[in-house]
């Protein structure tokens, strides 16, 4: 499901996104039982980015009883103009969403998050991540993006606008190694047959 596309016009319009400035995308629970998704960080480094000028926009998929928080604390830093709270959104629409991200950002705070699907999800789309350095969420991250330390927005901040700053053609060589890390090291094919393997020299060690 997940694949690179162009960006799709009709979210762009729905969200009141500028096609010009690039999009952070967010995808997580906002319930306390995923609080270490890290939302806040990531408020806190658009806040930072907006201080400084750099442009940018953000897009958080996702809900729970912690959004209207969330929601009342991007206000709170000014940051009204440039955050879109889509909430949750359908299986067959998650796609699309990816495809308007130009970086995906995951800001989690602790090994709580122990791997990130959603890094996978947004690879395989085409877009670049950046991540919190963690263990597990390091070894898909840093295949095709960059860690950053948990819980240090300004580190956060300081790599979304050097990505940001990257001319296109940059931007979309990375984008294709994304891709291309997603079919080379997690495509259902690979990852099957790596199972398989581990599977038959499991059976071998019981039978010794």
């Amino acid at each position: 499901r997940f694949f690179p596309r162009e960006k799709p016009a009709e979210l762009m319009h729905r969200h009141g996104l500028t096609p010009e400035v690039p999009i952070m995308l967010f995808v997580g629970g906002m319930d306390a039982a995923h609080y270490f998704k890290g939302v806040p960080t990531l408020l806190q480094a658009l806040q930072i980015l907006k201080k400084n000028g750099a442009p940018c926009q953000a897009v958080f998929v996702g809900d729970g009883e912690l959004r209207p928080q969330f929601e009342s604390e991007a206000t709170a830093r000014g940051l009204a103009s440039i955050v879109r709270f889509a909430g949750r959104v359908s299986d067959p629409e998650l796609p699309l969403y990816y495809h308007l991200a130009d970086l995906f950002v995951l800001p989690s705070l602790h090994t709580g998050e122990a791997f990130g699907i959603v890094l996978l999800e947004a690879m395989a789309s085409g877009v670049p991540v950046v991540a919190s350095d963690l263990p597990g969420v390091r070894r898909v991250a840093e295949e095709a993006g960059i860690t950053v330390p948990p819980r240090d927005p300004r580190a956060l901040a300081a790599e979304i606008r050097s990505y940001s700053r990257l001319p296109p053609e940059k931007r979309e060589r990375i984008a294709r190694h994304a891709r291309a890390v997603a079919e080379r090291q997690y495509a259902w094919p690979i990852l099957t047959r790596k199972l398989e393997t581990l599977y038959q020299k499991l059976l071998e060690k019981k039978k010794m």
